[in-house]
């Protein structure tokens, strides 16, 4: 077993023999029905199946009063030679790019801020 997680874009690669898998891991308090990948991840699951697998640990406890906050427990579930079907991921979020422009006056030298595109709306600051 070799931590890989810091270059690759998944955590673990697994060898027996000439046998590889490469681990996703995922660690949640939840009951771990759902779990964020990143895009990445799952680009490179789906290019390293069937040799991949998917490792949630859920049900862990969180101790915040611990410094740093202290993980206990668990339940380990693996999902080996795993396919990502389209149908078991749900968008959850959007990088958005803004356009360069509009007004560029900083917002501490104004009273109240007007949008040039949508002008019913104001704020005041």
């Amino acid at each position: 077993m070799k931590d890989v997680g810091a270059k690759e874009s998944h955590d673990l690669h697994l060898s027996r023999g000439d046998e590889r898998l490469h681990v996703e891991v995922k660690g949640t308090t939840s009951e771990g029905t759902q779990v964020i990948l990143t895009r990445a991840e799952v680009e490179r699951q789906r290019e390293l199946a069937p040799a991949n697998a998917l490792v949630v640990v859920h049900a862990i406890t969180l101790d915040h009063t611990a410094q740093p906050p202290a993980a206990t427990g668990g339940v380990l579930q693996c999902t080996s030679l795993w396919s990502i079907a389209e149908d078991d991921l749900t968008v959850v979020s959007y990088s958005y790019r803004r356009r360069p422009g509009g007004d560029r006056t900083p917002l501490a030298s104004k009273r109240s801020l007007t949008c040039p595109s949508c002008p019913t709306v104001r704020l005041k600051l």
